[in-house]
């Protein structure tokens, strides 16, 4: 039976040679054996010296009998651990190595260093595969300056609410019409803030940003733009990317506070007349309001005119300021 059939193949993939697979596989069928029996099958003691050895070097093989002439297949746990951690290193070194041949072509042959791997547009249907796969590969932080269009279609994201009990960082400004966009409110927005996201609001954003970690970014057309032209560019680290990195924090600095994270009870207001005061700091009109929360304007005015009450104030502003001073958003 060849290396190639079955387990042998399998023991190839993990960086033992041919001949090792090929004496593992017999050492199964028929230990204990001894080198003497397998240089005679294989007609070559050399090729089973230089085996055996790289058999006991990876922990498969142990010597047995008084003299140690024997050999028996060792229990292969901890040794194919470290075969596939050692595999792995190889093939994230063959990596490095192919890019960096790739990087030197490049240079070679256009003049101009490392720049057309700085910025990469992709557009159309490829859009939502690449936002999926540069988010799976998180691991500390997600950052996010959040405006529609959206390429999701504003459905629920379970990925990010998965990644945020993960103990992954999310932190996003919402602009005014994340929150007028139909129904985004409660099956997007709200569901990530109750998993642990951290969120604030403007009435408007300069420009759709999402940055993964420290190693991309995302820049989508701002609404206005996006029914000309669907596409996104990505940004990897360097000068352009430090200065996105600037625009998030100064937008998150000069944001309202957002908290949708159910504790209601810890409020002095309903669930509903905090919804309502999101939506009118986002600048939203009253019709809007009403056919977001459901109900009708004589309500919402009535909600609007309990709340001034509650809060001393006479002016939409003041409510406004007041209750971002006082945690009612």
């Amino acid at each position: 039976m060849t290396p190639q059939d079955g387990l042998g193949a399998q023991l190839l993939k993990l960086g033992l040679g041919e001949a090792a697979a090929r004496i593992y596989r017999r050492m199964l069928e028929n230990a204990p054996v001894t080198a003497e029996e397998l240089a005679w099958r294989e007609g070559d003691a050399e090729t089973v010296h230089l085996a055996l050895k790289e058999l006991a070097d990876a922990g498969l093989a142990v010597s047995s009998g008084v003299d140690g002439g024997g050999f028996l297949p060792a229990n292969p746990g901890e040794a194919l651990a470290a075969l596939t951690t050692r595999r792995q290193a190889e093939l994230h070194d063959a990596r490095l190595a192919v890019q960096t041949a790739y990087r030197a072509f490049r240079r070679a042959h256009t003049g101009m260093p490392h720049a057309q791997d700085l910025l990469e547009v992709v557009t159309g249907d490829a859009i939502l595969p690449r936002l999926q796969h540069l988010a799976t590969l998180v691991r500390h932080q997600v950052r996010r300056l959040d405006s529609p269009p959206y390429f999701t279609g504003g459905r629920r994201n379970l990925l990010e609410e998965e990644q945020l009990r993960r103990g992954i960082t999310y932190r996003c400004v919402y602009s005014g019409a994340s929150l007028g966009d139909p129904g985004y409110l409660t099956a997007n927005i709200l569901p990530c803030l109750r998993a642990g996201e951290q969120a604030r609001l403007l009435p408007e954003l300069p420009v759709k940003l999402t940055l993964f970690d420290d190693r991309a970014a995302t820049i989508a057309l701002t609404i206005r733009e996006a029914d000309r032209n669907q596409s996104i560019v990505i940004v990897r680290p360097c000068s352009l990317f430090s200065a996105l990195e600037g625009l998030f924090e100064t937008s998150w600095a000069a944001a309202l506070p957002l908290d949708e994270r159910g504790h209601a009870s810890d409020q002095p207001i309903r669930p509903i007349e905090r919804e309502l005061l999101v939506l009118l700091a986002a600048g939203r009109k009253d019709d809007e309001i009403a056919t977001e929360l459901g109900v009708s304007r004589r309500t919402l005015f009535r909600y609007l005119e309990t709340l001034m009450d509650r809060a001393g104030v006479s002016s939409r502003f003041q409510l406004g300021v007041f209750a971002a001073h006082n945690g009612w958003l």
